[in-house]
Formats: C-alpha cells, sequence, structure tokens
C-alpha cells in the first residue's frame, strides 16, 4: 500500500528535497504552500499541493488529507533579525501547535518535526541528546522559538501521535540560493569583505532528509536527533565555496568584536531602510562562536544517518545552482 506524506515547508530548502526523496521512494505527497510561495521547482514533483499555512489553522484541517500516515513539518522562520520575532514565534511556535492540532484531527499517527540544533541555545562543549536545552531563555529569538516549537511538537504524543524530533545544525546542497547558498553570489560579487571567526556544523542536505525518512520506522517517540556535520571554521567553509566557484579573492577572518559592532551598525541601517540587514547582533553572536560540538552518534546508531564530506555538499550546491543557471560555471 502506498504511504502517503503531508509536507510543510515544501518550496524551500530541505522541504523540497524531502519531497524529492519521498517521491523516489513511492509516497504520495501533499505539500503545503502559502499563495505567494514560488512554485517553480515543487510543481515538478507529482504531487498534490495545498494551499495555506501554519500560520492558519483552518487551511491545515483543509488541507491534510484524511488518513495521512507522516506529517513531516519541515517548515519554520529562521530569521535572525529582532524586528521579525513577532512573525517567527507565530511560525515557528503557534504553527507548530496548529500542526498537531491538524494532525490528530486527521487521523495521523506519525509526525516529524524538524527542528535545530539551535534549540540548545547558548551551550558550549559537547553536545549529545542528553545535554539540557536552554534555548526557550535565548535572547536570540531563532533559538528560543526553535525550542518552544520542539515543545509543542511533542505535545502530539498526548494526541495519540508518535512524535519524532530532527535537530540539524547548518545544512547544504541542491536547492539551495538562499540560506547558505547566498555565499556563492556574495563571492561571485566580491559582496563579503570579511568572514566571522567561529564554527559550524555543515551537514548534507540529503543526509538530513535520508534521517528523516528513516524516523517514521526507526526513531523513537519523543526523542531527538542531532544530525551534524563535518565541524569547521567558517572561513573554511567559504574558503570550500570559493576554490569550487572559482573565486580566488577569500574573505579573512575579522574579530569577533567587529562583527559585532558591524551587526549593531547594520541594525540601525535597516531602521532607515526597511531592508533586513545582511548582519545582526544575532547573526554575529551566532557565527562568532566556537567550542561547540554537536554528537549525532544516536542518530548514525538508530537511523542509520551518514554524514558526508563538506565538499561533497558545497560541490552538489554549486553544481545544481549552474543547472537551474543561476550561477556561471568557473572556468
Amino acid at each position: 500500500m502506498t504511504k502517503t506524506a503531508f509536507v510543510t515547508g515544501g518550496t524551500g530548502f530541505i522541504g523540497l528535497n524531502l519531497v524529492e526523496l519521498l517521491v523516489r521512494e513511492g509516497w504520495a505527497v501533499t505539500a503545503l504552500h502559502r499563495s505567494t510561495s514560488n512554485l517553480r521547482y515543487l510543481e515538478r514533483f507529482p504531487i498534490e499541493l495545498a494551499e495555506g499555512s501554519v500560520t492558519d489553522s483552518d487551511s491545515l484541517h483543509r488541507g491534510i488529507p484524511e488518513g495521512t500516515d507522516v506529517v513531516f513539518h519541515v517548515a519554520g522562520d529562521t530569521s535572525f533579525w529582532s524586528k521579525q520575532n513577532a512573525r517567527q514565534d507565530a511560525i515557528n511556535i503557534d504553527g507548530t501547535r496548529n500542526i498537531v492540532g491538524a494532525a490528530a484531527s486527521r487521523g495521523v499517527k506519525t509526525l516529524i518535526h524538524t527542528s535545530s540544533v539551535s534549540s540548545w541555545g547558548r551551550v558550549t562543549g559537547r553536545v549529545t541528546e542528553e545535554t539540557p536545552l536552554v534555548g526557550k531563555d535565548s535572547w536570540i529569538n531563532y533559538e528560543r522559538s526553535k525550542h518552544l516549537g520542539e515543545l509543542e511538537a511533542l505535545k502530539g504524543m498526548d494526541r495519540g501521535m508518535k512524535v519524532v524530533v530532527m535537530s540539524p545544525g547548518a545544512v547544504a546542497g541542491p536547492y539551495d540560493a538562499n540560506t547558505w547558498g547566498r555565499l556563492f553570489f556574495l563571492l561571485r560579487d566580491n559582496a563579503l569583505p570579511a568572514a566571522p571567526p567561529g564554527t559550524i556544523t555543515v551537514s548534507h542536505v540529503h543526509d538530513v532528509v535520508g534521517a528523516h525518512l528513516a524516523a517514521v520506522t526507526r526513531g523513537r517517540s519523543g526523542e531527538r536527533y542531532i544530525l551534524a556535520g563535518e565541524d569547521v571554521t567558517t572561513v573554511d567553509f567559504i574558503g570550500e565555496i570559493a576554490r569550487v566557484s572559482g573565486v580566488r579573492k577569500v574573505p579573512k577572518k575579522a574579530p569577533r568584536l567587529l562583527i559585532k559592532l558591524f551587526g549593531r551598525l547594520s541594525v540601525i541601517g535597516a531602521a532607515f531602510t526597511g531592508k533586513e540587514p545582511d548582519v545582526t547582533p544575532e547573526t554575529a553572536e551566532v557565527t562568532s562562536q566556537t567550542g561547540t560540538e554537536y554528537s549525532s552518534d544516536k542518530a548514525i546508531r538508530e537511523l542509520g544517518y551518514r554524514i558526508q564530506p563538506l565538499a561533497v555538499a558545497v560541490k552538489d550546491n554549486y553544481d545544481w545552482l549552474v543547472r537551474e543557471g543561476l550561477l556561471e560555471a568557473s572556468g
């Protein structure tokens, strides 16, 4: 019997990769999209589309087909600009609450919730699933809202659903032109004057969505799974993007205090322009952080999670951008 899935965030980077995997594995998929969403990529797949929003509970009740096997709740607001905090809460917290209610009312048995390692908040050292989460107390609203969103998702167990929380770090790969993939364009245009001094963990998006699918049958209800990747400095990550795309001028590492000052000044400028700044105090803090290591041992052991090298994820992102005509191939 064909398995059925309802996917939120289907027009986004991780969502598109998940839809592609589900279709390839023979699932019948319904994907939620806003009325203003760009459907250029999503319409390439043989799926059903449901117009609505996680902030509109009625649209979810209409959109989720009766008896859907699994809801993959991938949608989220990733802004690091405090001006967007109310919108972010409405999507990441209230939207998750709406998803739980709608999924339960439609008889869904399994909810796979996409969260983030950011839900752990301002922690250092080696982080495992046993490390206490402090994100709800963070001054960075993305971390706060992701932690509180997880708590809303886990309430689905009280409604009779299996709930599994997936926690990736930075994710790279095909279909990304707007998150880390944006670095290709900034480097091409010589618009990245410096690199933050922090470290990040970078996962290949194919590994991340593969773990999502494995969680349906192998994940344990009520559990979180960290989907970390290769730990690198931001400088090395940017350097790999430059190498693959043939950019010779690589930004040098900037001091932490300078990055933070730039973030504050950018926010002041945004108050006049109304345009979201590229760097905020929140992004300056996150991209300057060092001393944190996320362990994926549990996901490797229980979900068969694999970690491909950073170079593979960056190259796959680059190749996709070139195929789509978004980026010219390097000489």
